[in-house]
């Protein structure tokens, strides 16, 4: 909504040409993280259903513990997704607070809160569900790049946040 309140407006023609530049980065990011969203739910839901196989044979109990295995797996992997892609919008967003419409400040706030929160949703996803995998390095590995996510989340819905409060044109 900020890029568009900017964007082919008079007031803001010496920022025209960023605007074009930003609006399709950040529609095509969050076209993206919809079926993400829908997806992390769907993982969780096979997972559930991985943990209702039967295992009274020795055959069934194989077979459950690997779909368990590639489920949890999956429901690591979709909200680690979702974190990262969120992190692609941290740098065009920063840009659309910088020079956007700031009659649309307030909309730009909750939209870095929101991703923020957004992150911190798949963090937790993540570490709920990835204590049952059984890689040791892949559990290390996967806390590190989730961790990542949330201090740059952090870090720039902070620097988002502090901009709208410095800008007063």
């Amino acid at each position: 909504m900020a890029g568009l309140m900017t964007y082919g407006k008079r007031q803001w023609e010496s920022v025209d040409a960023e605007i074009r530049k930003i609006i399709p980065r950040l529609h095509v990011t969050v076209e993206d993280l919809i079926p993400l969203i829908e997806a992390d739910t769907n993982a969780f839901n096979n997972y559930l259903a991985a943990l209702k196989l039967p295992k009274s044979t020795p055959e069934e109990k194989l077979e459950r513990d690997v779909c368990v295995e590639k489920a949890l797996r999956n429901a690591v992997e979709v909200p680690l997704n979702l974190a990262k892609t969120i992190g692609n919008i941290w740098l065009p967003l920063l840009k659309l607070v910088e020079i956007g419409n700031i009659a649309t400040k307030s909309d730009m706030q909750v939209s870095a809160r929101c991703l923020q929160t957004g992150v911190w949703g798949a963090y937790y996803n993540v570490c709920i569900n990835l204590k049952e995998l059984k890689s040791e390095s892949d559990k290390t590995k996967i806390v590190q790049e989730i961790n990542e996510q949330v201090k740059m989340a952090d870090r720039m819905c902070d620097a988002i946040l502090s901009i709208l409060d410095k800008r007063n044109d």
